[in-house]
C-alpha cells in the first residue's frame, strides 16, 4: 500500500498510529489502563515512561508481550545534530518478547509506516553489542584500543573517551572516524546466545526482503542496547527526519528493578513545526474488523506477517494479537468483536504455507494455500 507524501506532521502522527494499530500496537494511554492508577502518567509519554508502563502492564498480564505506541513533542534521546525545539517523536515499544519476534515485528511496522508515508527506506543498518558479558568484553578491548590511539584523536574526543570509550562513536571529527574504523568490532565478542539471537534476526530480515547491511560503527547510547538498527531514507523527506531503535533488555530491567525483562523500542523523529499538543495523543482510525487473525507459536507469528501484508494490501480491516501466546484469549477476543471469519495459522500451517479459514457463523472451515488467500479476501471485502 502506498500513499503520496503528505507534509503535515499532524497527518504523519495519525498515519503512523493507523499503521501501528494494524500491526497490533495500541495507544500508550490504552495500555496504561491496565496499570494501577497511582503510577499512571498524567501528561505526555516519553521513551522512559512508556517502557516502564509497558513493563508494569506486562507484569499484570499472563506473560503476553505488550505492544504500544506513543507520540511526544519532546524526544528524550536525540542526537545533538537535531534541535529538540523543532523535533517530535513517534515511538513504538514491544515489551516482553525476548526472541527475534520483537525486532522483526518492530522493523516490519517501521518499514510500513515510512514506505506508505512516501519517505521510502533505502536500507536498514544493524549492529549488535550482545548481552552484558559480551559488551563487557568488547568494552575492555575498545578501552585499550582508544587509549593506545589517544594521540591521534581530537582534543575534545580525547577527553570524552577517557571517561567513556564508546563516546568515540558519536564523534564526527574525520580523524577520530579514521581511528575507530580500524578499532575492535562488537560482533567478535558475542556470547553464543547473543550470536544466535543476532543470526535469527538477520535471517528474518532477509526473509522479509528488507535491504540491509551490517554497520560496525552503529553503536547505541546510554540506554545500553543489545542490538541497534537505523533505517536510512531513500531520499530527504519534508516531515520525517530519521528512524532508529534497538533491543533494550538491560534498560527495562533497570527501570523495573527486576532480573528478567526484554524490550525492543524504536523512534521516528519528525519536524513538528509547532503543531498543537493535542495531536500528540493519537487515536487510530476506528475500522470494524472483518476477520480475526489467530497465530499460534513463534514461527506462525513470523510467517503471519505475510498474511498481514495481504490483508493490508486488500484493504480488509483485521484484528489480531501478535502479543497473545495461547489460543483461548484470541478466540474470546474474536467472538467479542463479531468478526465474520477467523484466519488461523499454527506451526503446521506456517511450515506448509497454508492458512485455516473458519466461518464465525457456522464454524465451517477450509484450508487455503497462502497464494489463494488474496482471492478469498476479495469475497469478504464487499
Amino acid at each position: 500500500m502506498s500513499a503520496p507524501q503528505r507534509l503535515s506532521p499532524a497527518s504523519f502522527i495519525k498515519h503512523a498510529a493507523d499503521v501501528s494499530a494494524f500491526y497490533g500496537f495500541r495507544p500508550m494511554k490504552e495500555v496504561e489502563r491496565s496499570v494501577p492508577p497511582a503510577i499512571r502518567v498524567k501528561g505526555m509519554h516519553t521513551f522512559g515512561t512508556t517502557a516502564e508502563m509497558c513493563a508494569v502492564s506486562f507484569g499484570h498480564k499472563v506473560k503476553d508481550p505488550v505492544l504500544a505506541f506513543y507520540a511526544s513533542p519532546t524526544p528524550t534521546h536525540i542526537s545533538p545534530q537535531y534541535s529538540p525545539r523543532e523535533t517530535g517523536e513517534f515511538g513504538l515499544q514491544v515489551v516482553g518478547s525476548p526472541d527475534s519476534l520483537g525486532e522483526v515485528l518492530m522493523l516490519k511496522t517501521m518499514f510500513a509506516i515510512l514506505n506508505e508515508w512516501g519517505a521510502g527506506v533505502a536500507k536498514v543498518r544493524v549492529n549488535t553489542l550482545g548481552d552484558r558479558d559480551s559488551k563487557a568484553r568488547f568494552e575492555r578491548e575498545l578501552g585499550s584500543y582508544v587509549r593506545k590511539h589517544a594521540n591521534e584523536m581530537s582534543e575534545c574526543c580525547k577527553m570524552e573517551v577517557a571517561k567513556n570509550p564508546f563516546a568515540i562513536y558519536n564523534c564526527t571529527n574525520a580523524t577520530c572516524r579514521e581511528v575507530i574504523q580500524d578499532g575492535p568490532r562488537a560482533m567478535n565478542f558475542l556470547s553464543e546466545k547473543s550470536r544466535m539471537h543476532f543470526k535469527d534476526v538477520l535471517e528474518h530480515i532477509e526473509k522479509l526482503g528488507f535491504p540491509y547491511e551490517l554497520d560496525d560503527l552503529l553503536v547505541g547510547d546510554e540506554r545500553d542496547p543489545r542490538l541497534v538498527f537505523a533505517l536510512d531514507l531513500a531520499q530527504e523527506d519534508a516531515t520525517v527526519i530519521m528512524a532508529s531503535g534497538g533491543r533494550y533488555d538491560e534498560y527495562i530491567r533497570k527501570v523495573t528493578n527486576k532480573k528478567d525483562g526484554s524490550a525492543v523500542s524504536s523512534s521516528i523523529l519528525f519536524r513538528k513545526n509547532g503543531i498543537a499538543r493535542a495531536h500528540f495523543m493519537p487515536v487510530p482510525s476506528a475500522k470494524i474488523p472483518k476477520v480475526y487473525f489467530v497465530q499460534l507459536g513463534l514461527r506462525a507469528k513470523l510467517e503471519g506477517l505475510t498474511v498481514v501484508d495481504m490483508l493490508r494490501s486488500a484493504g480488509v480491516p483485521v484484528s489480531q494479537s501478535f502479543d497473545a501466546k495461547s489460543l483461548t484469549p484470541q478466540l474470546e477476543s474474536a467472538k467479542a468483536q463479531g468478526v465474520s471469519h477467523l484466519l488461523i495459522m499454527g506451526q503446521r500451517e506456517a511450515l506448509d504455507g497454508t492458512i485455516i479459514v473458519r466461518s464465525s457463523t457456522n464454524s465451517s472451515q477450509t484450508i487455503l494455500q497462502l497464494s489463494a488467500l488474496p482471492r478469498f479476501l476479495k469475497t469478504i471485502k464487499a
